[in-house]
């Protein structure tokens, strides 16, 4: 009976034990040192989910040729732009409002357009608008261009004959061919004959000496050194052939929008056209074959050989 009651002690014992170690707190055990607790401790855990991103998948060819089309266009805006800046009086009102508006449009698609086939509809649209001014810009500087070099070659075949008829009247002498003229209004008919007038002066825009000078600076009028008409000899001499290169300048210009035709040796090849318009001589700049060559080019209506 005894043995029994000692199992059942130690059965009881045990079973408290356990219990006790399942919730957390230690029993001393009879006669032995007191066993820590094996309470757990707990350590909190946080977890942080972020969505998944979808993946995005980029047609590098398709950026490719839109951003290619979107410069051929972006070009054509700024050509655009010039245009119209250029072709105002050149073009008509209607071709250049139209130019406007698909100009605007372009510039828009080259900001805010996704798809090269939609940039690619608007270039085919620009275009006409873009090369309708461009051809009638073309059309009126051709016109502008006969229209001058057919006044220039009607003031220059009047200029011929005047001088010519000018030379016959006062080729008598020394005297004013017995019509009292004297030699200022001699050279002032000169200069008329060629479409210009005379602006005395004791020097010629800065230069003054003892032998005539002359200058031109644009419009009909031409600057000539009053010592042009000291003497009958000297205007029939220095002086018209002074005033007749001057006269030539103006011709040049008139013709060719630009005095310098031979570009640094525009001075020798006016001097050579002044000789071909019926100059005794050259006013010291001389002139060569090629000089000639420009200026017989001049005189046949063109600006270049």
């Amino acid at each position: 009976m005894r043995i029994r009651v000692r199992k059942a002690s130690t059965l009881s014992m045990a079973t408290a034990a356990l219990a006790a170690l399942a919730l957390g707190f230690s029993t001393p055990t009879v006669g032995a040192v007191p066993a820590p607790g094996l309470r757990a401790e707990h350590v909190p855990t946080w977890w942080y989910q972020t969505q998944a991103l979808p993946e995005v998948k980029v047609d590098l060819a398709s950026v490719k040729a839109l951003m290619d089309v979107k410069v051929d266009l972006r070009i054509q805006v700024r050509v655009a732009d010039e245009l119209f800046a250029s072709s105002e009086g050149k073009a008509t009102v209607e071709a250049r409002r139209a130019l406007a508006a698909e100009r605007n449009r372009a510039y828009t698609a080259v900001l805010f357009a996704d798809e090269p086939e939609e940039v690619s509809a608007v270039a085919e649209q620009f275009a006409p608008a873009l090369v309708l001014v461009t051809e009638e810009v073309a059309a009126w500087e051709k016109a502008e261009a006969e229209r001058k070099a057919e006044e220039a070659r009607k003031a220059r075949e009047a200029a011929e004959r005047a001088a010519a008829a000018n030379a016959s009247r006062s080729s008598g002498g020394s005297s004013g061919g017995g019509s009292g003229q004297t030699p200022k209004q001699y050279l002032n008919a000169v200069a008329a004959a060629y479409g210009t007038s005379v602006s005395w002066s004791t020097s010629a825009c800065g230069r003054s000496s003892s032998w005539v000078s002359g200058c031109y600076t644009g419009g009909s009028t031409v600057t000539v050194t009053t010592n042009a008409y000291d003497s009958w000899s000297r205007a029939k001499g220095e002086g018209r052939n002074v005033v007749i290169h001057e006269a030539a300048h103006y011709l040049t210009r008139q013709q060719c929008g630009t005095v310098y035709v031979g570009g640094d040796r525009f001075e020798n090849v006016t001097d050579a056209y002044a000789v071909l318009l019926g100059a005794g001589g050259t006013t010291g700049y001389g002139y060569n074959s090629a000089d000639m060559e420009l200026a017989k080019a001049l005189k046949a209506g063109r600006c270049e050989l």
